[in-house]
């Protein structure tokens, strides 16, 4: 486990999947991360790269062949090489190799930068295109925020604060795949209280957000994260039933639609990068500000 911290929050990221696996708040004497207990999920932050939830059949289509790919795509499951190292940042790298190429056939570089700036801790996606043809490639980041719940599994002491909207649109996931119409959520103060059965149809997929930053929030007032999000146009919500935490999921793609008939370059959110160029894209955790 490598460790990055400063004098209000300390890191822990591990090799395997570039996780994050602890950013515990030195003030609060509080763990804000998921510890990864078997009973409801084990992850903590996982990278979704190459894509981002389900595809349709689990495969897709490219170049005339078709491709096999595991939900949420495979970095996740990688072993990553930390490239650099400070007190206060560190960046992993995962390359294209024989088996990547089997399921995905590009070449890559991939990169995740950690910093800690004060209370916030930034992850930095960087995709590189080490081909000599266009890459086509979704990314998004799968944090999960343990909860202070006292008794009982219950989620209705916390709310999500969306500062810019006051109707959210929610695409349901119907059997791992995305319908295309979505549910109106009328927010209250652009309040989205939590509930114990929000989650019993899986994820809420949100679209067409304008909100860029999304808080998280106690009633009793001592719990406050905020997730600043620009640059990535969905955000997933989502929990087991019963469990004691929530992910706050920014995302550069989604599931499949319903509809979708597999061709990659057809699929909804999937983004495309020259040769030999680069992308970056990042998310950052607040810690207690509002």
């Amino acid at each position: 486990m490598d460790v990055i911290e400063n004098s209000y929050l300390r890191v822990e990221v591990h090799s395997a999947g570039a996780e994050l696996r602890s950013l515990y708040d030195k003030k609060q004497f509080r763990e804000l991360i998921w510890q990864r207990d078997l009973t409801f999920w084990d992850k903590s932050s996982p990278v979704l790269f190459p894509f981002i939830g389900e595809l349709k059949d689990g495969n897709y289509r490219y170049d005339n062949e078709t491709y096999q790919m595991p939900k949420h795509g495979f970095a996740r499951n990688c072993e990553f090489e930390v490239v650099r190292r400070m007190d206060e940042e560190i960046s992993f790298l995962l390359q294209s190799n024989e088996t990547t190429r089997q399921v995905y056939p590009f070449n890559f570089e991939l990169y995740l930068h950690y910093k800690l700036h004060h209370k916030r801790l930034s992850c930095t996606y960087e995709i590189r295109n080490s081909g000599n043809s266009d890459m086509l490639f979704s990314i998004g980041g799968h944090p999960a925020f343990q909860l202070d719940i006292k008794s009982g599994n219950d989620l209705s002491g916390y709310y999500f604060v969306f500062p810019d909207d006051h109707i959210l649109k929610r695409y349901f996931i119907r059997d791992g795949l995305l319908n295309s119409q979505p549910a109106e959520q009328i927010l209250e103060g652009s309040r989205l209280y939590l509930r114990n059965d929000m989650f019993l149809d899986d994820a809420w997929v949100l679209k067409d957000l304008q909100s860029t930053e999304v808080y998280l929030k106690n009633k009793s007032g001592d719990y406050q994260i905020k997730l600043d999000f620009a640059g990535f146009p969905y955000l997933g919500l989502w929990a087991p039933v019963g469990a004691p935490f929530v992910c706050l999921e920014p995302w550069g793609g989604v599931n499949d639609l319903e509809a979708h008939g597999g061709v990659l370059e057809k699929k909804e959110g999937v983004e495309r990068l020259a040769a030999f160029s680069d992308r970056k894209k990042t998310w950052g955790v607040t810690v207690g500000e509002n």
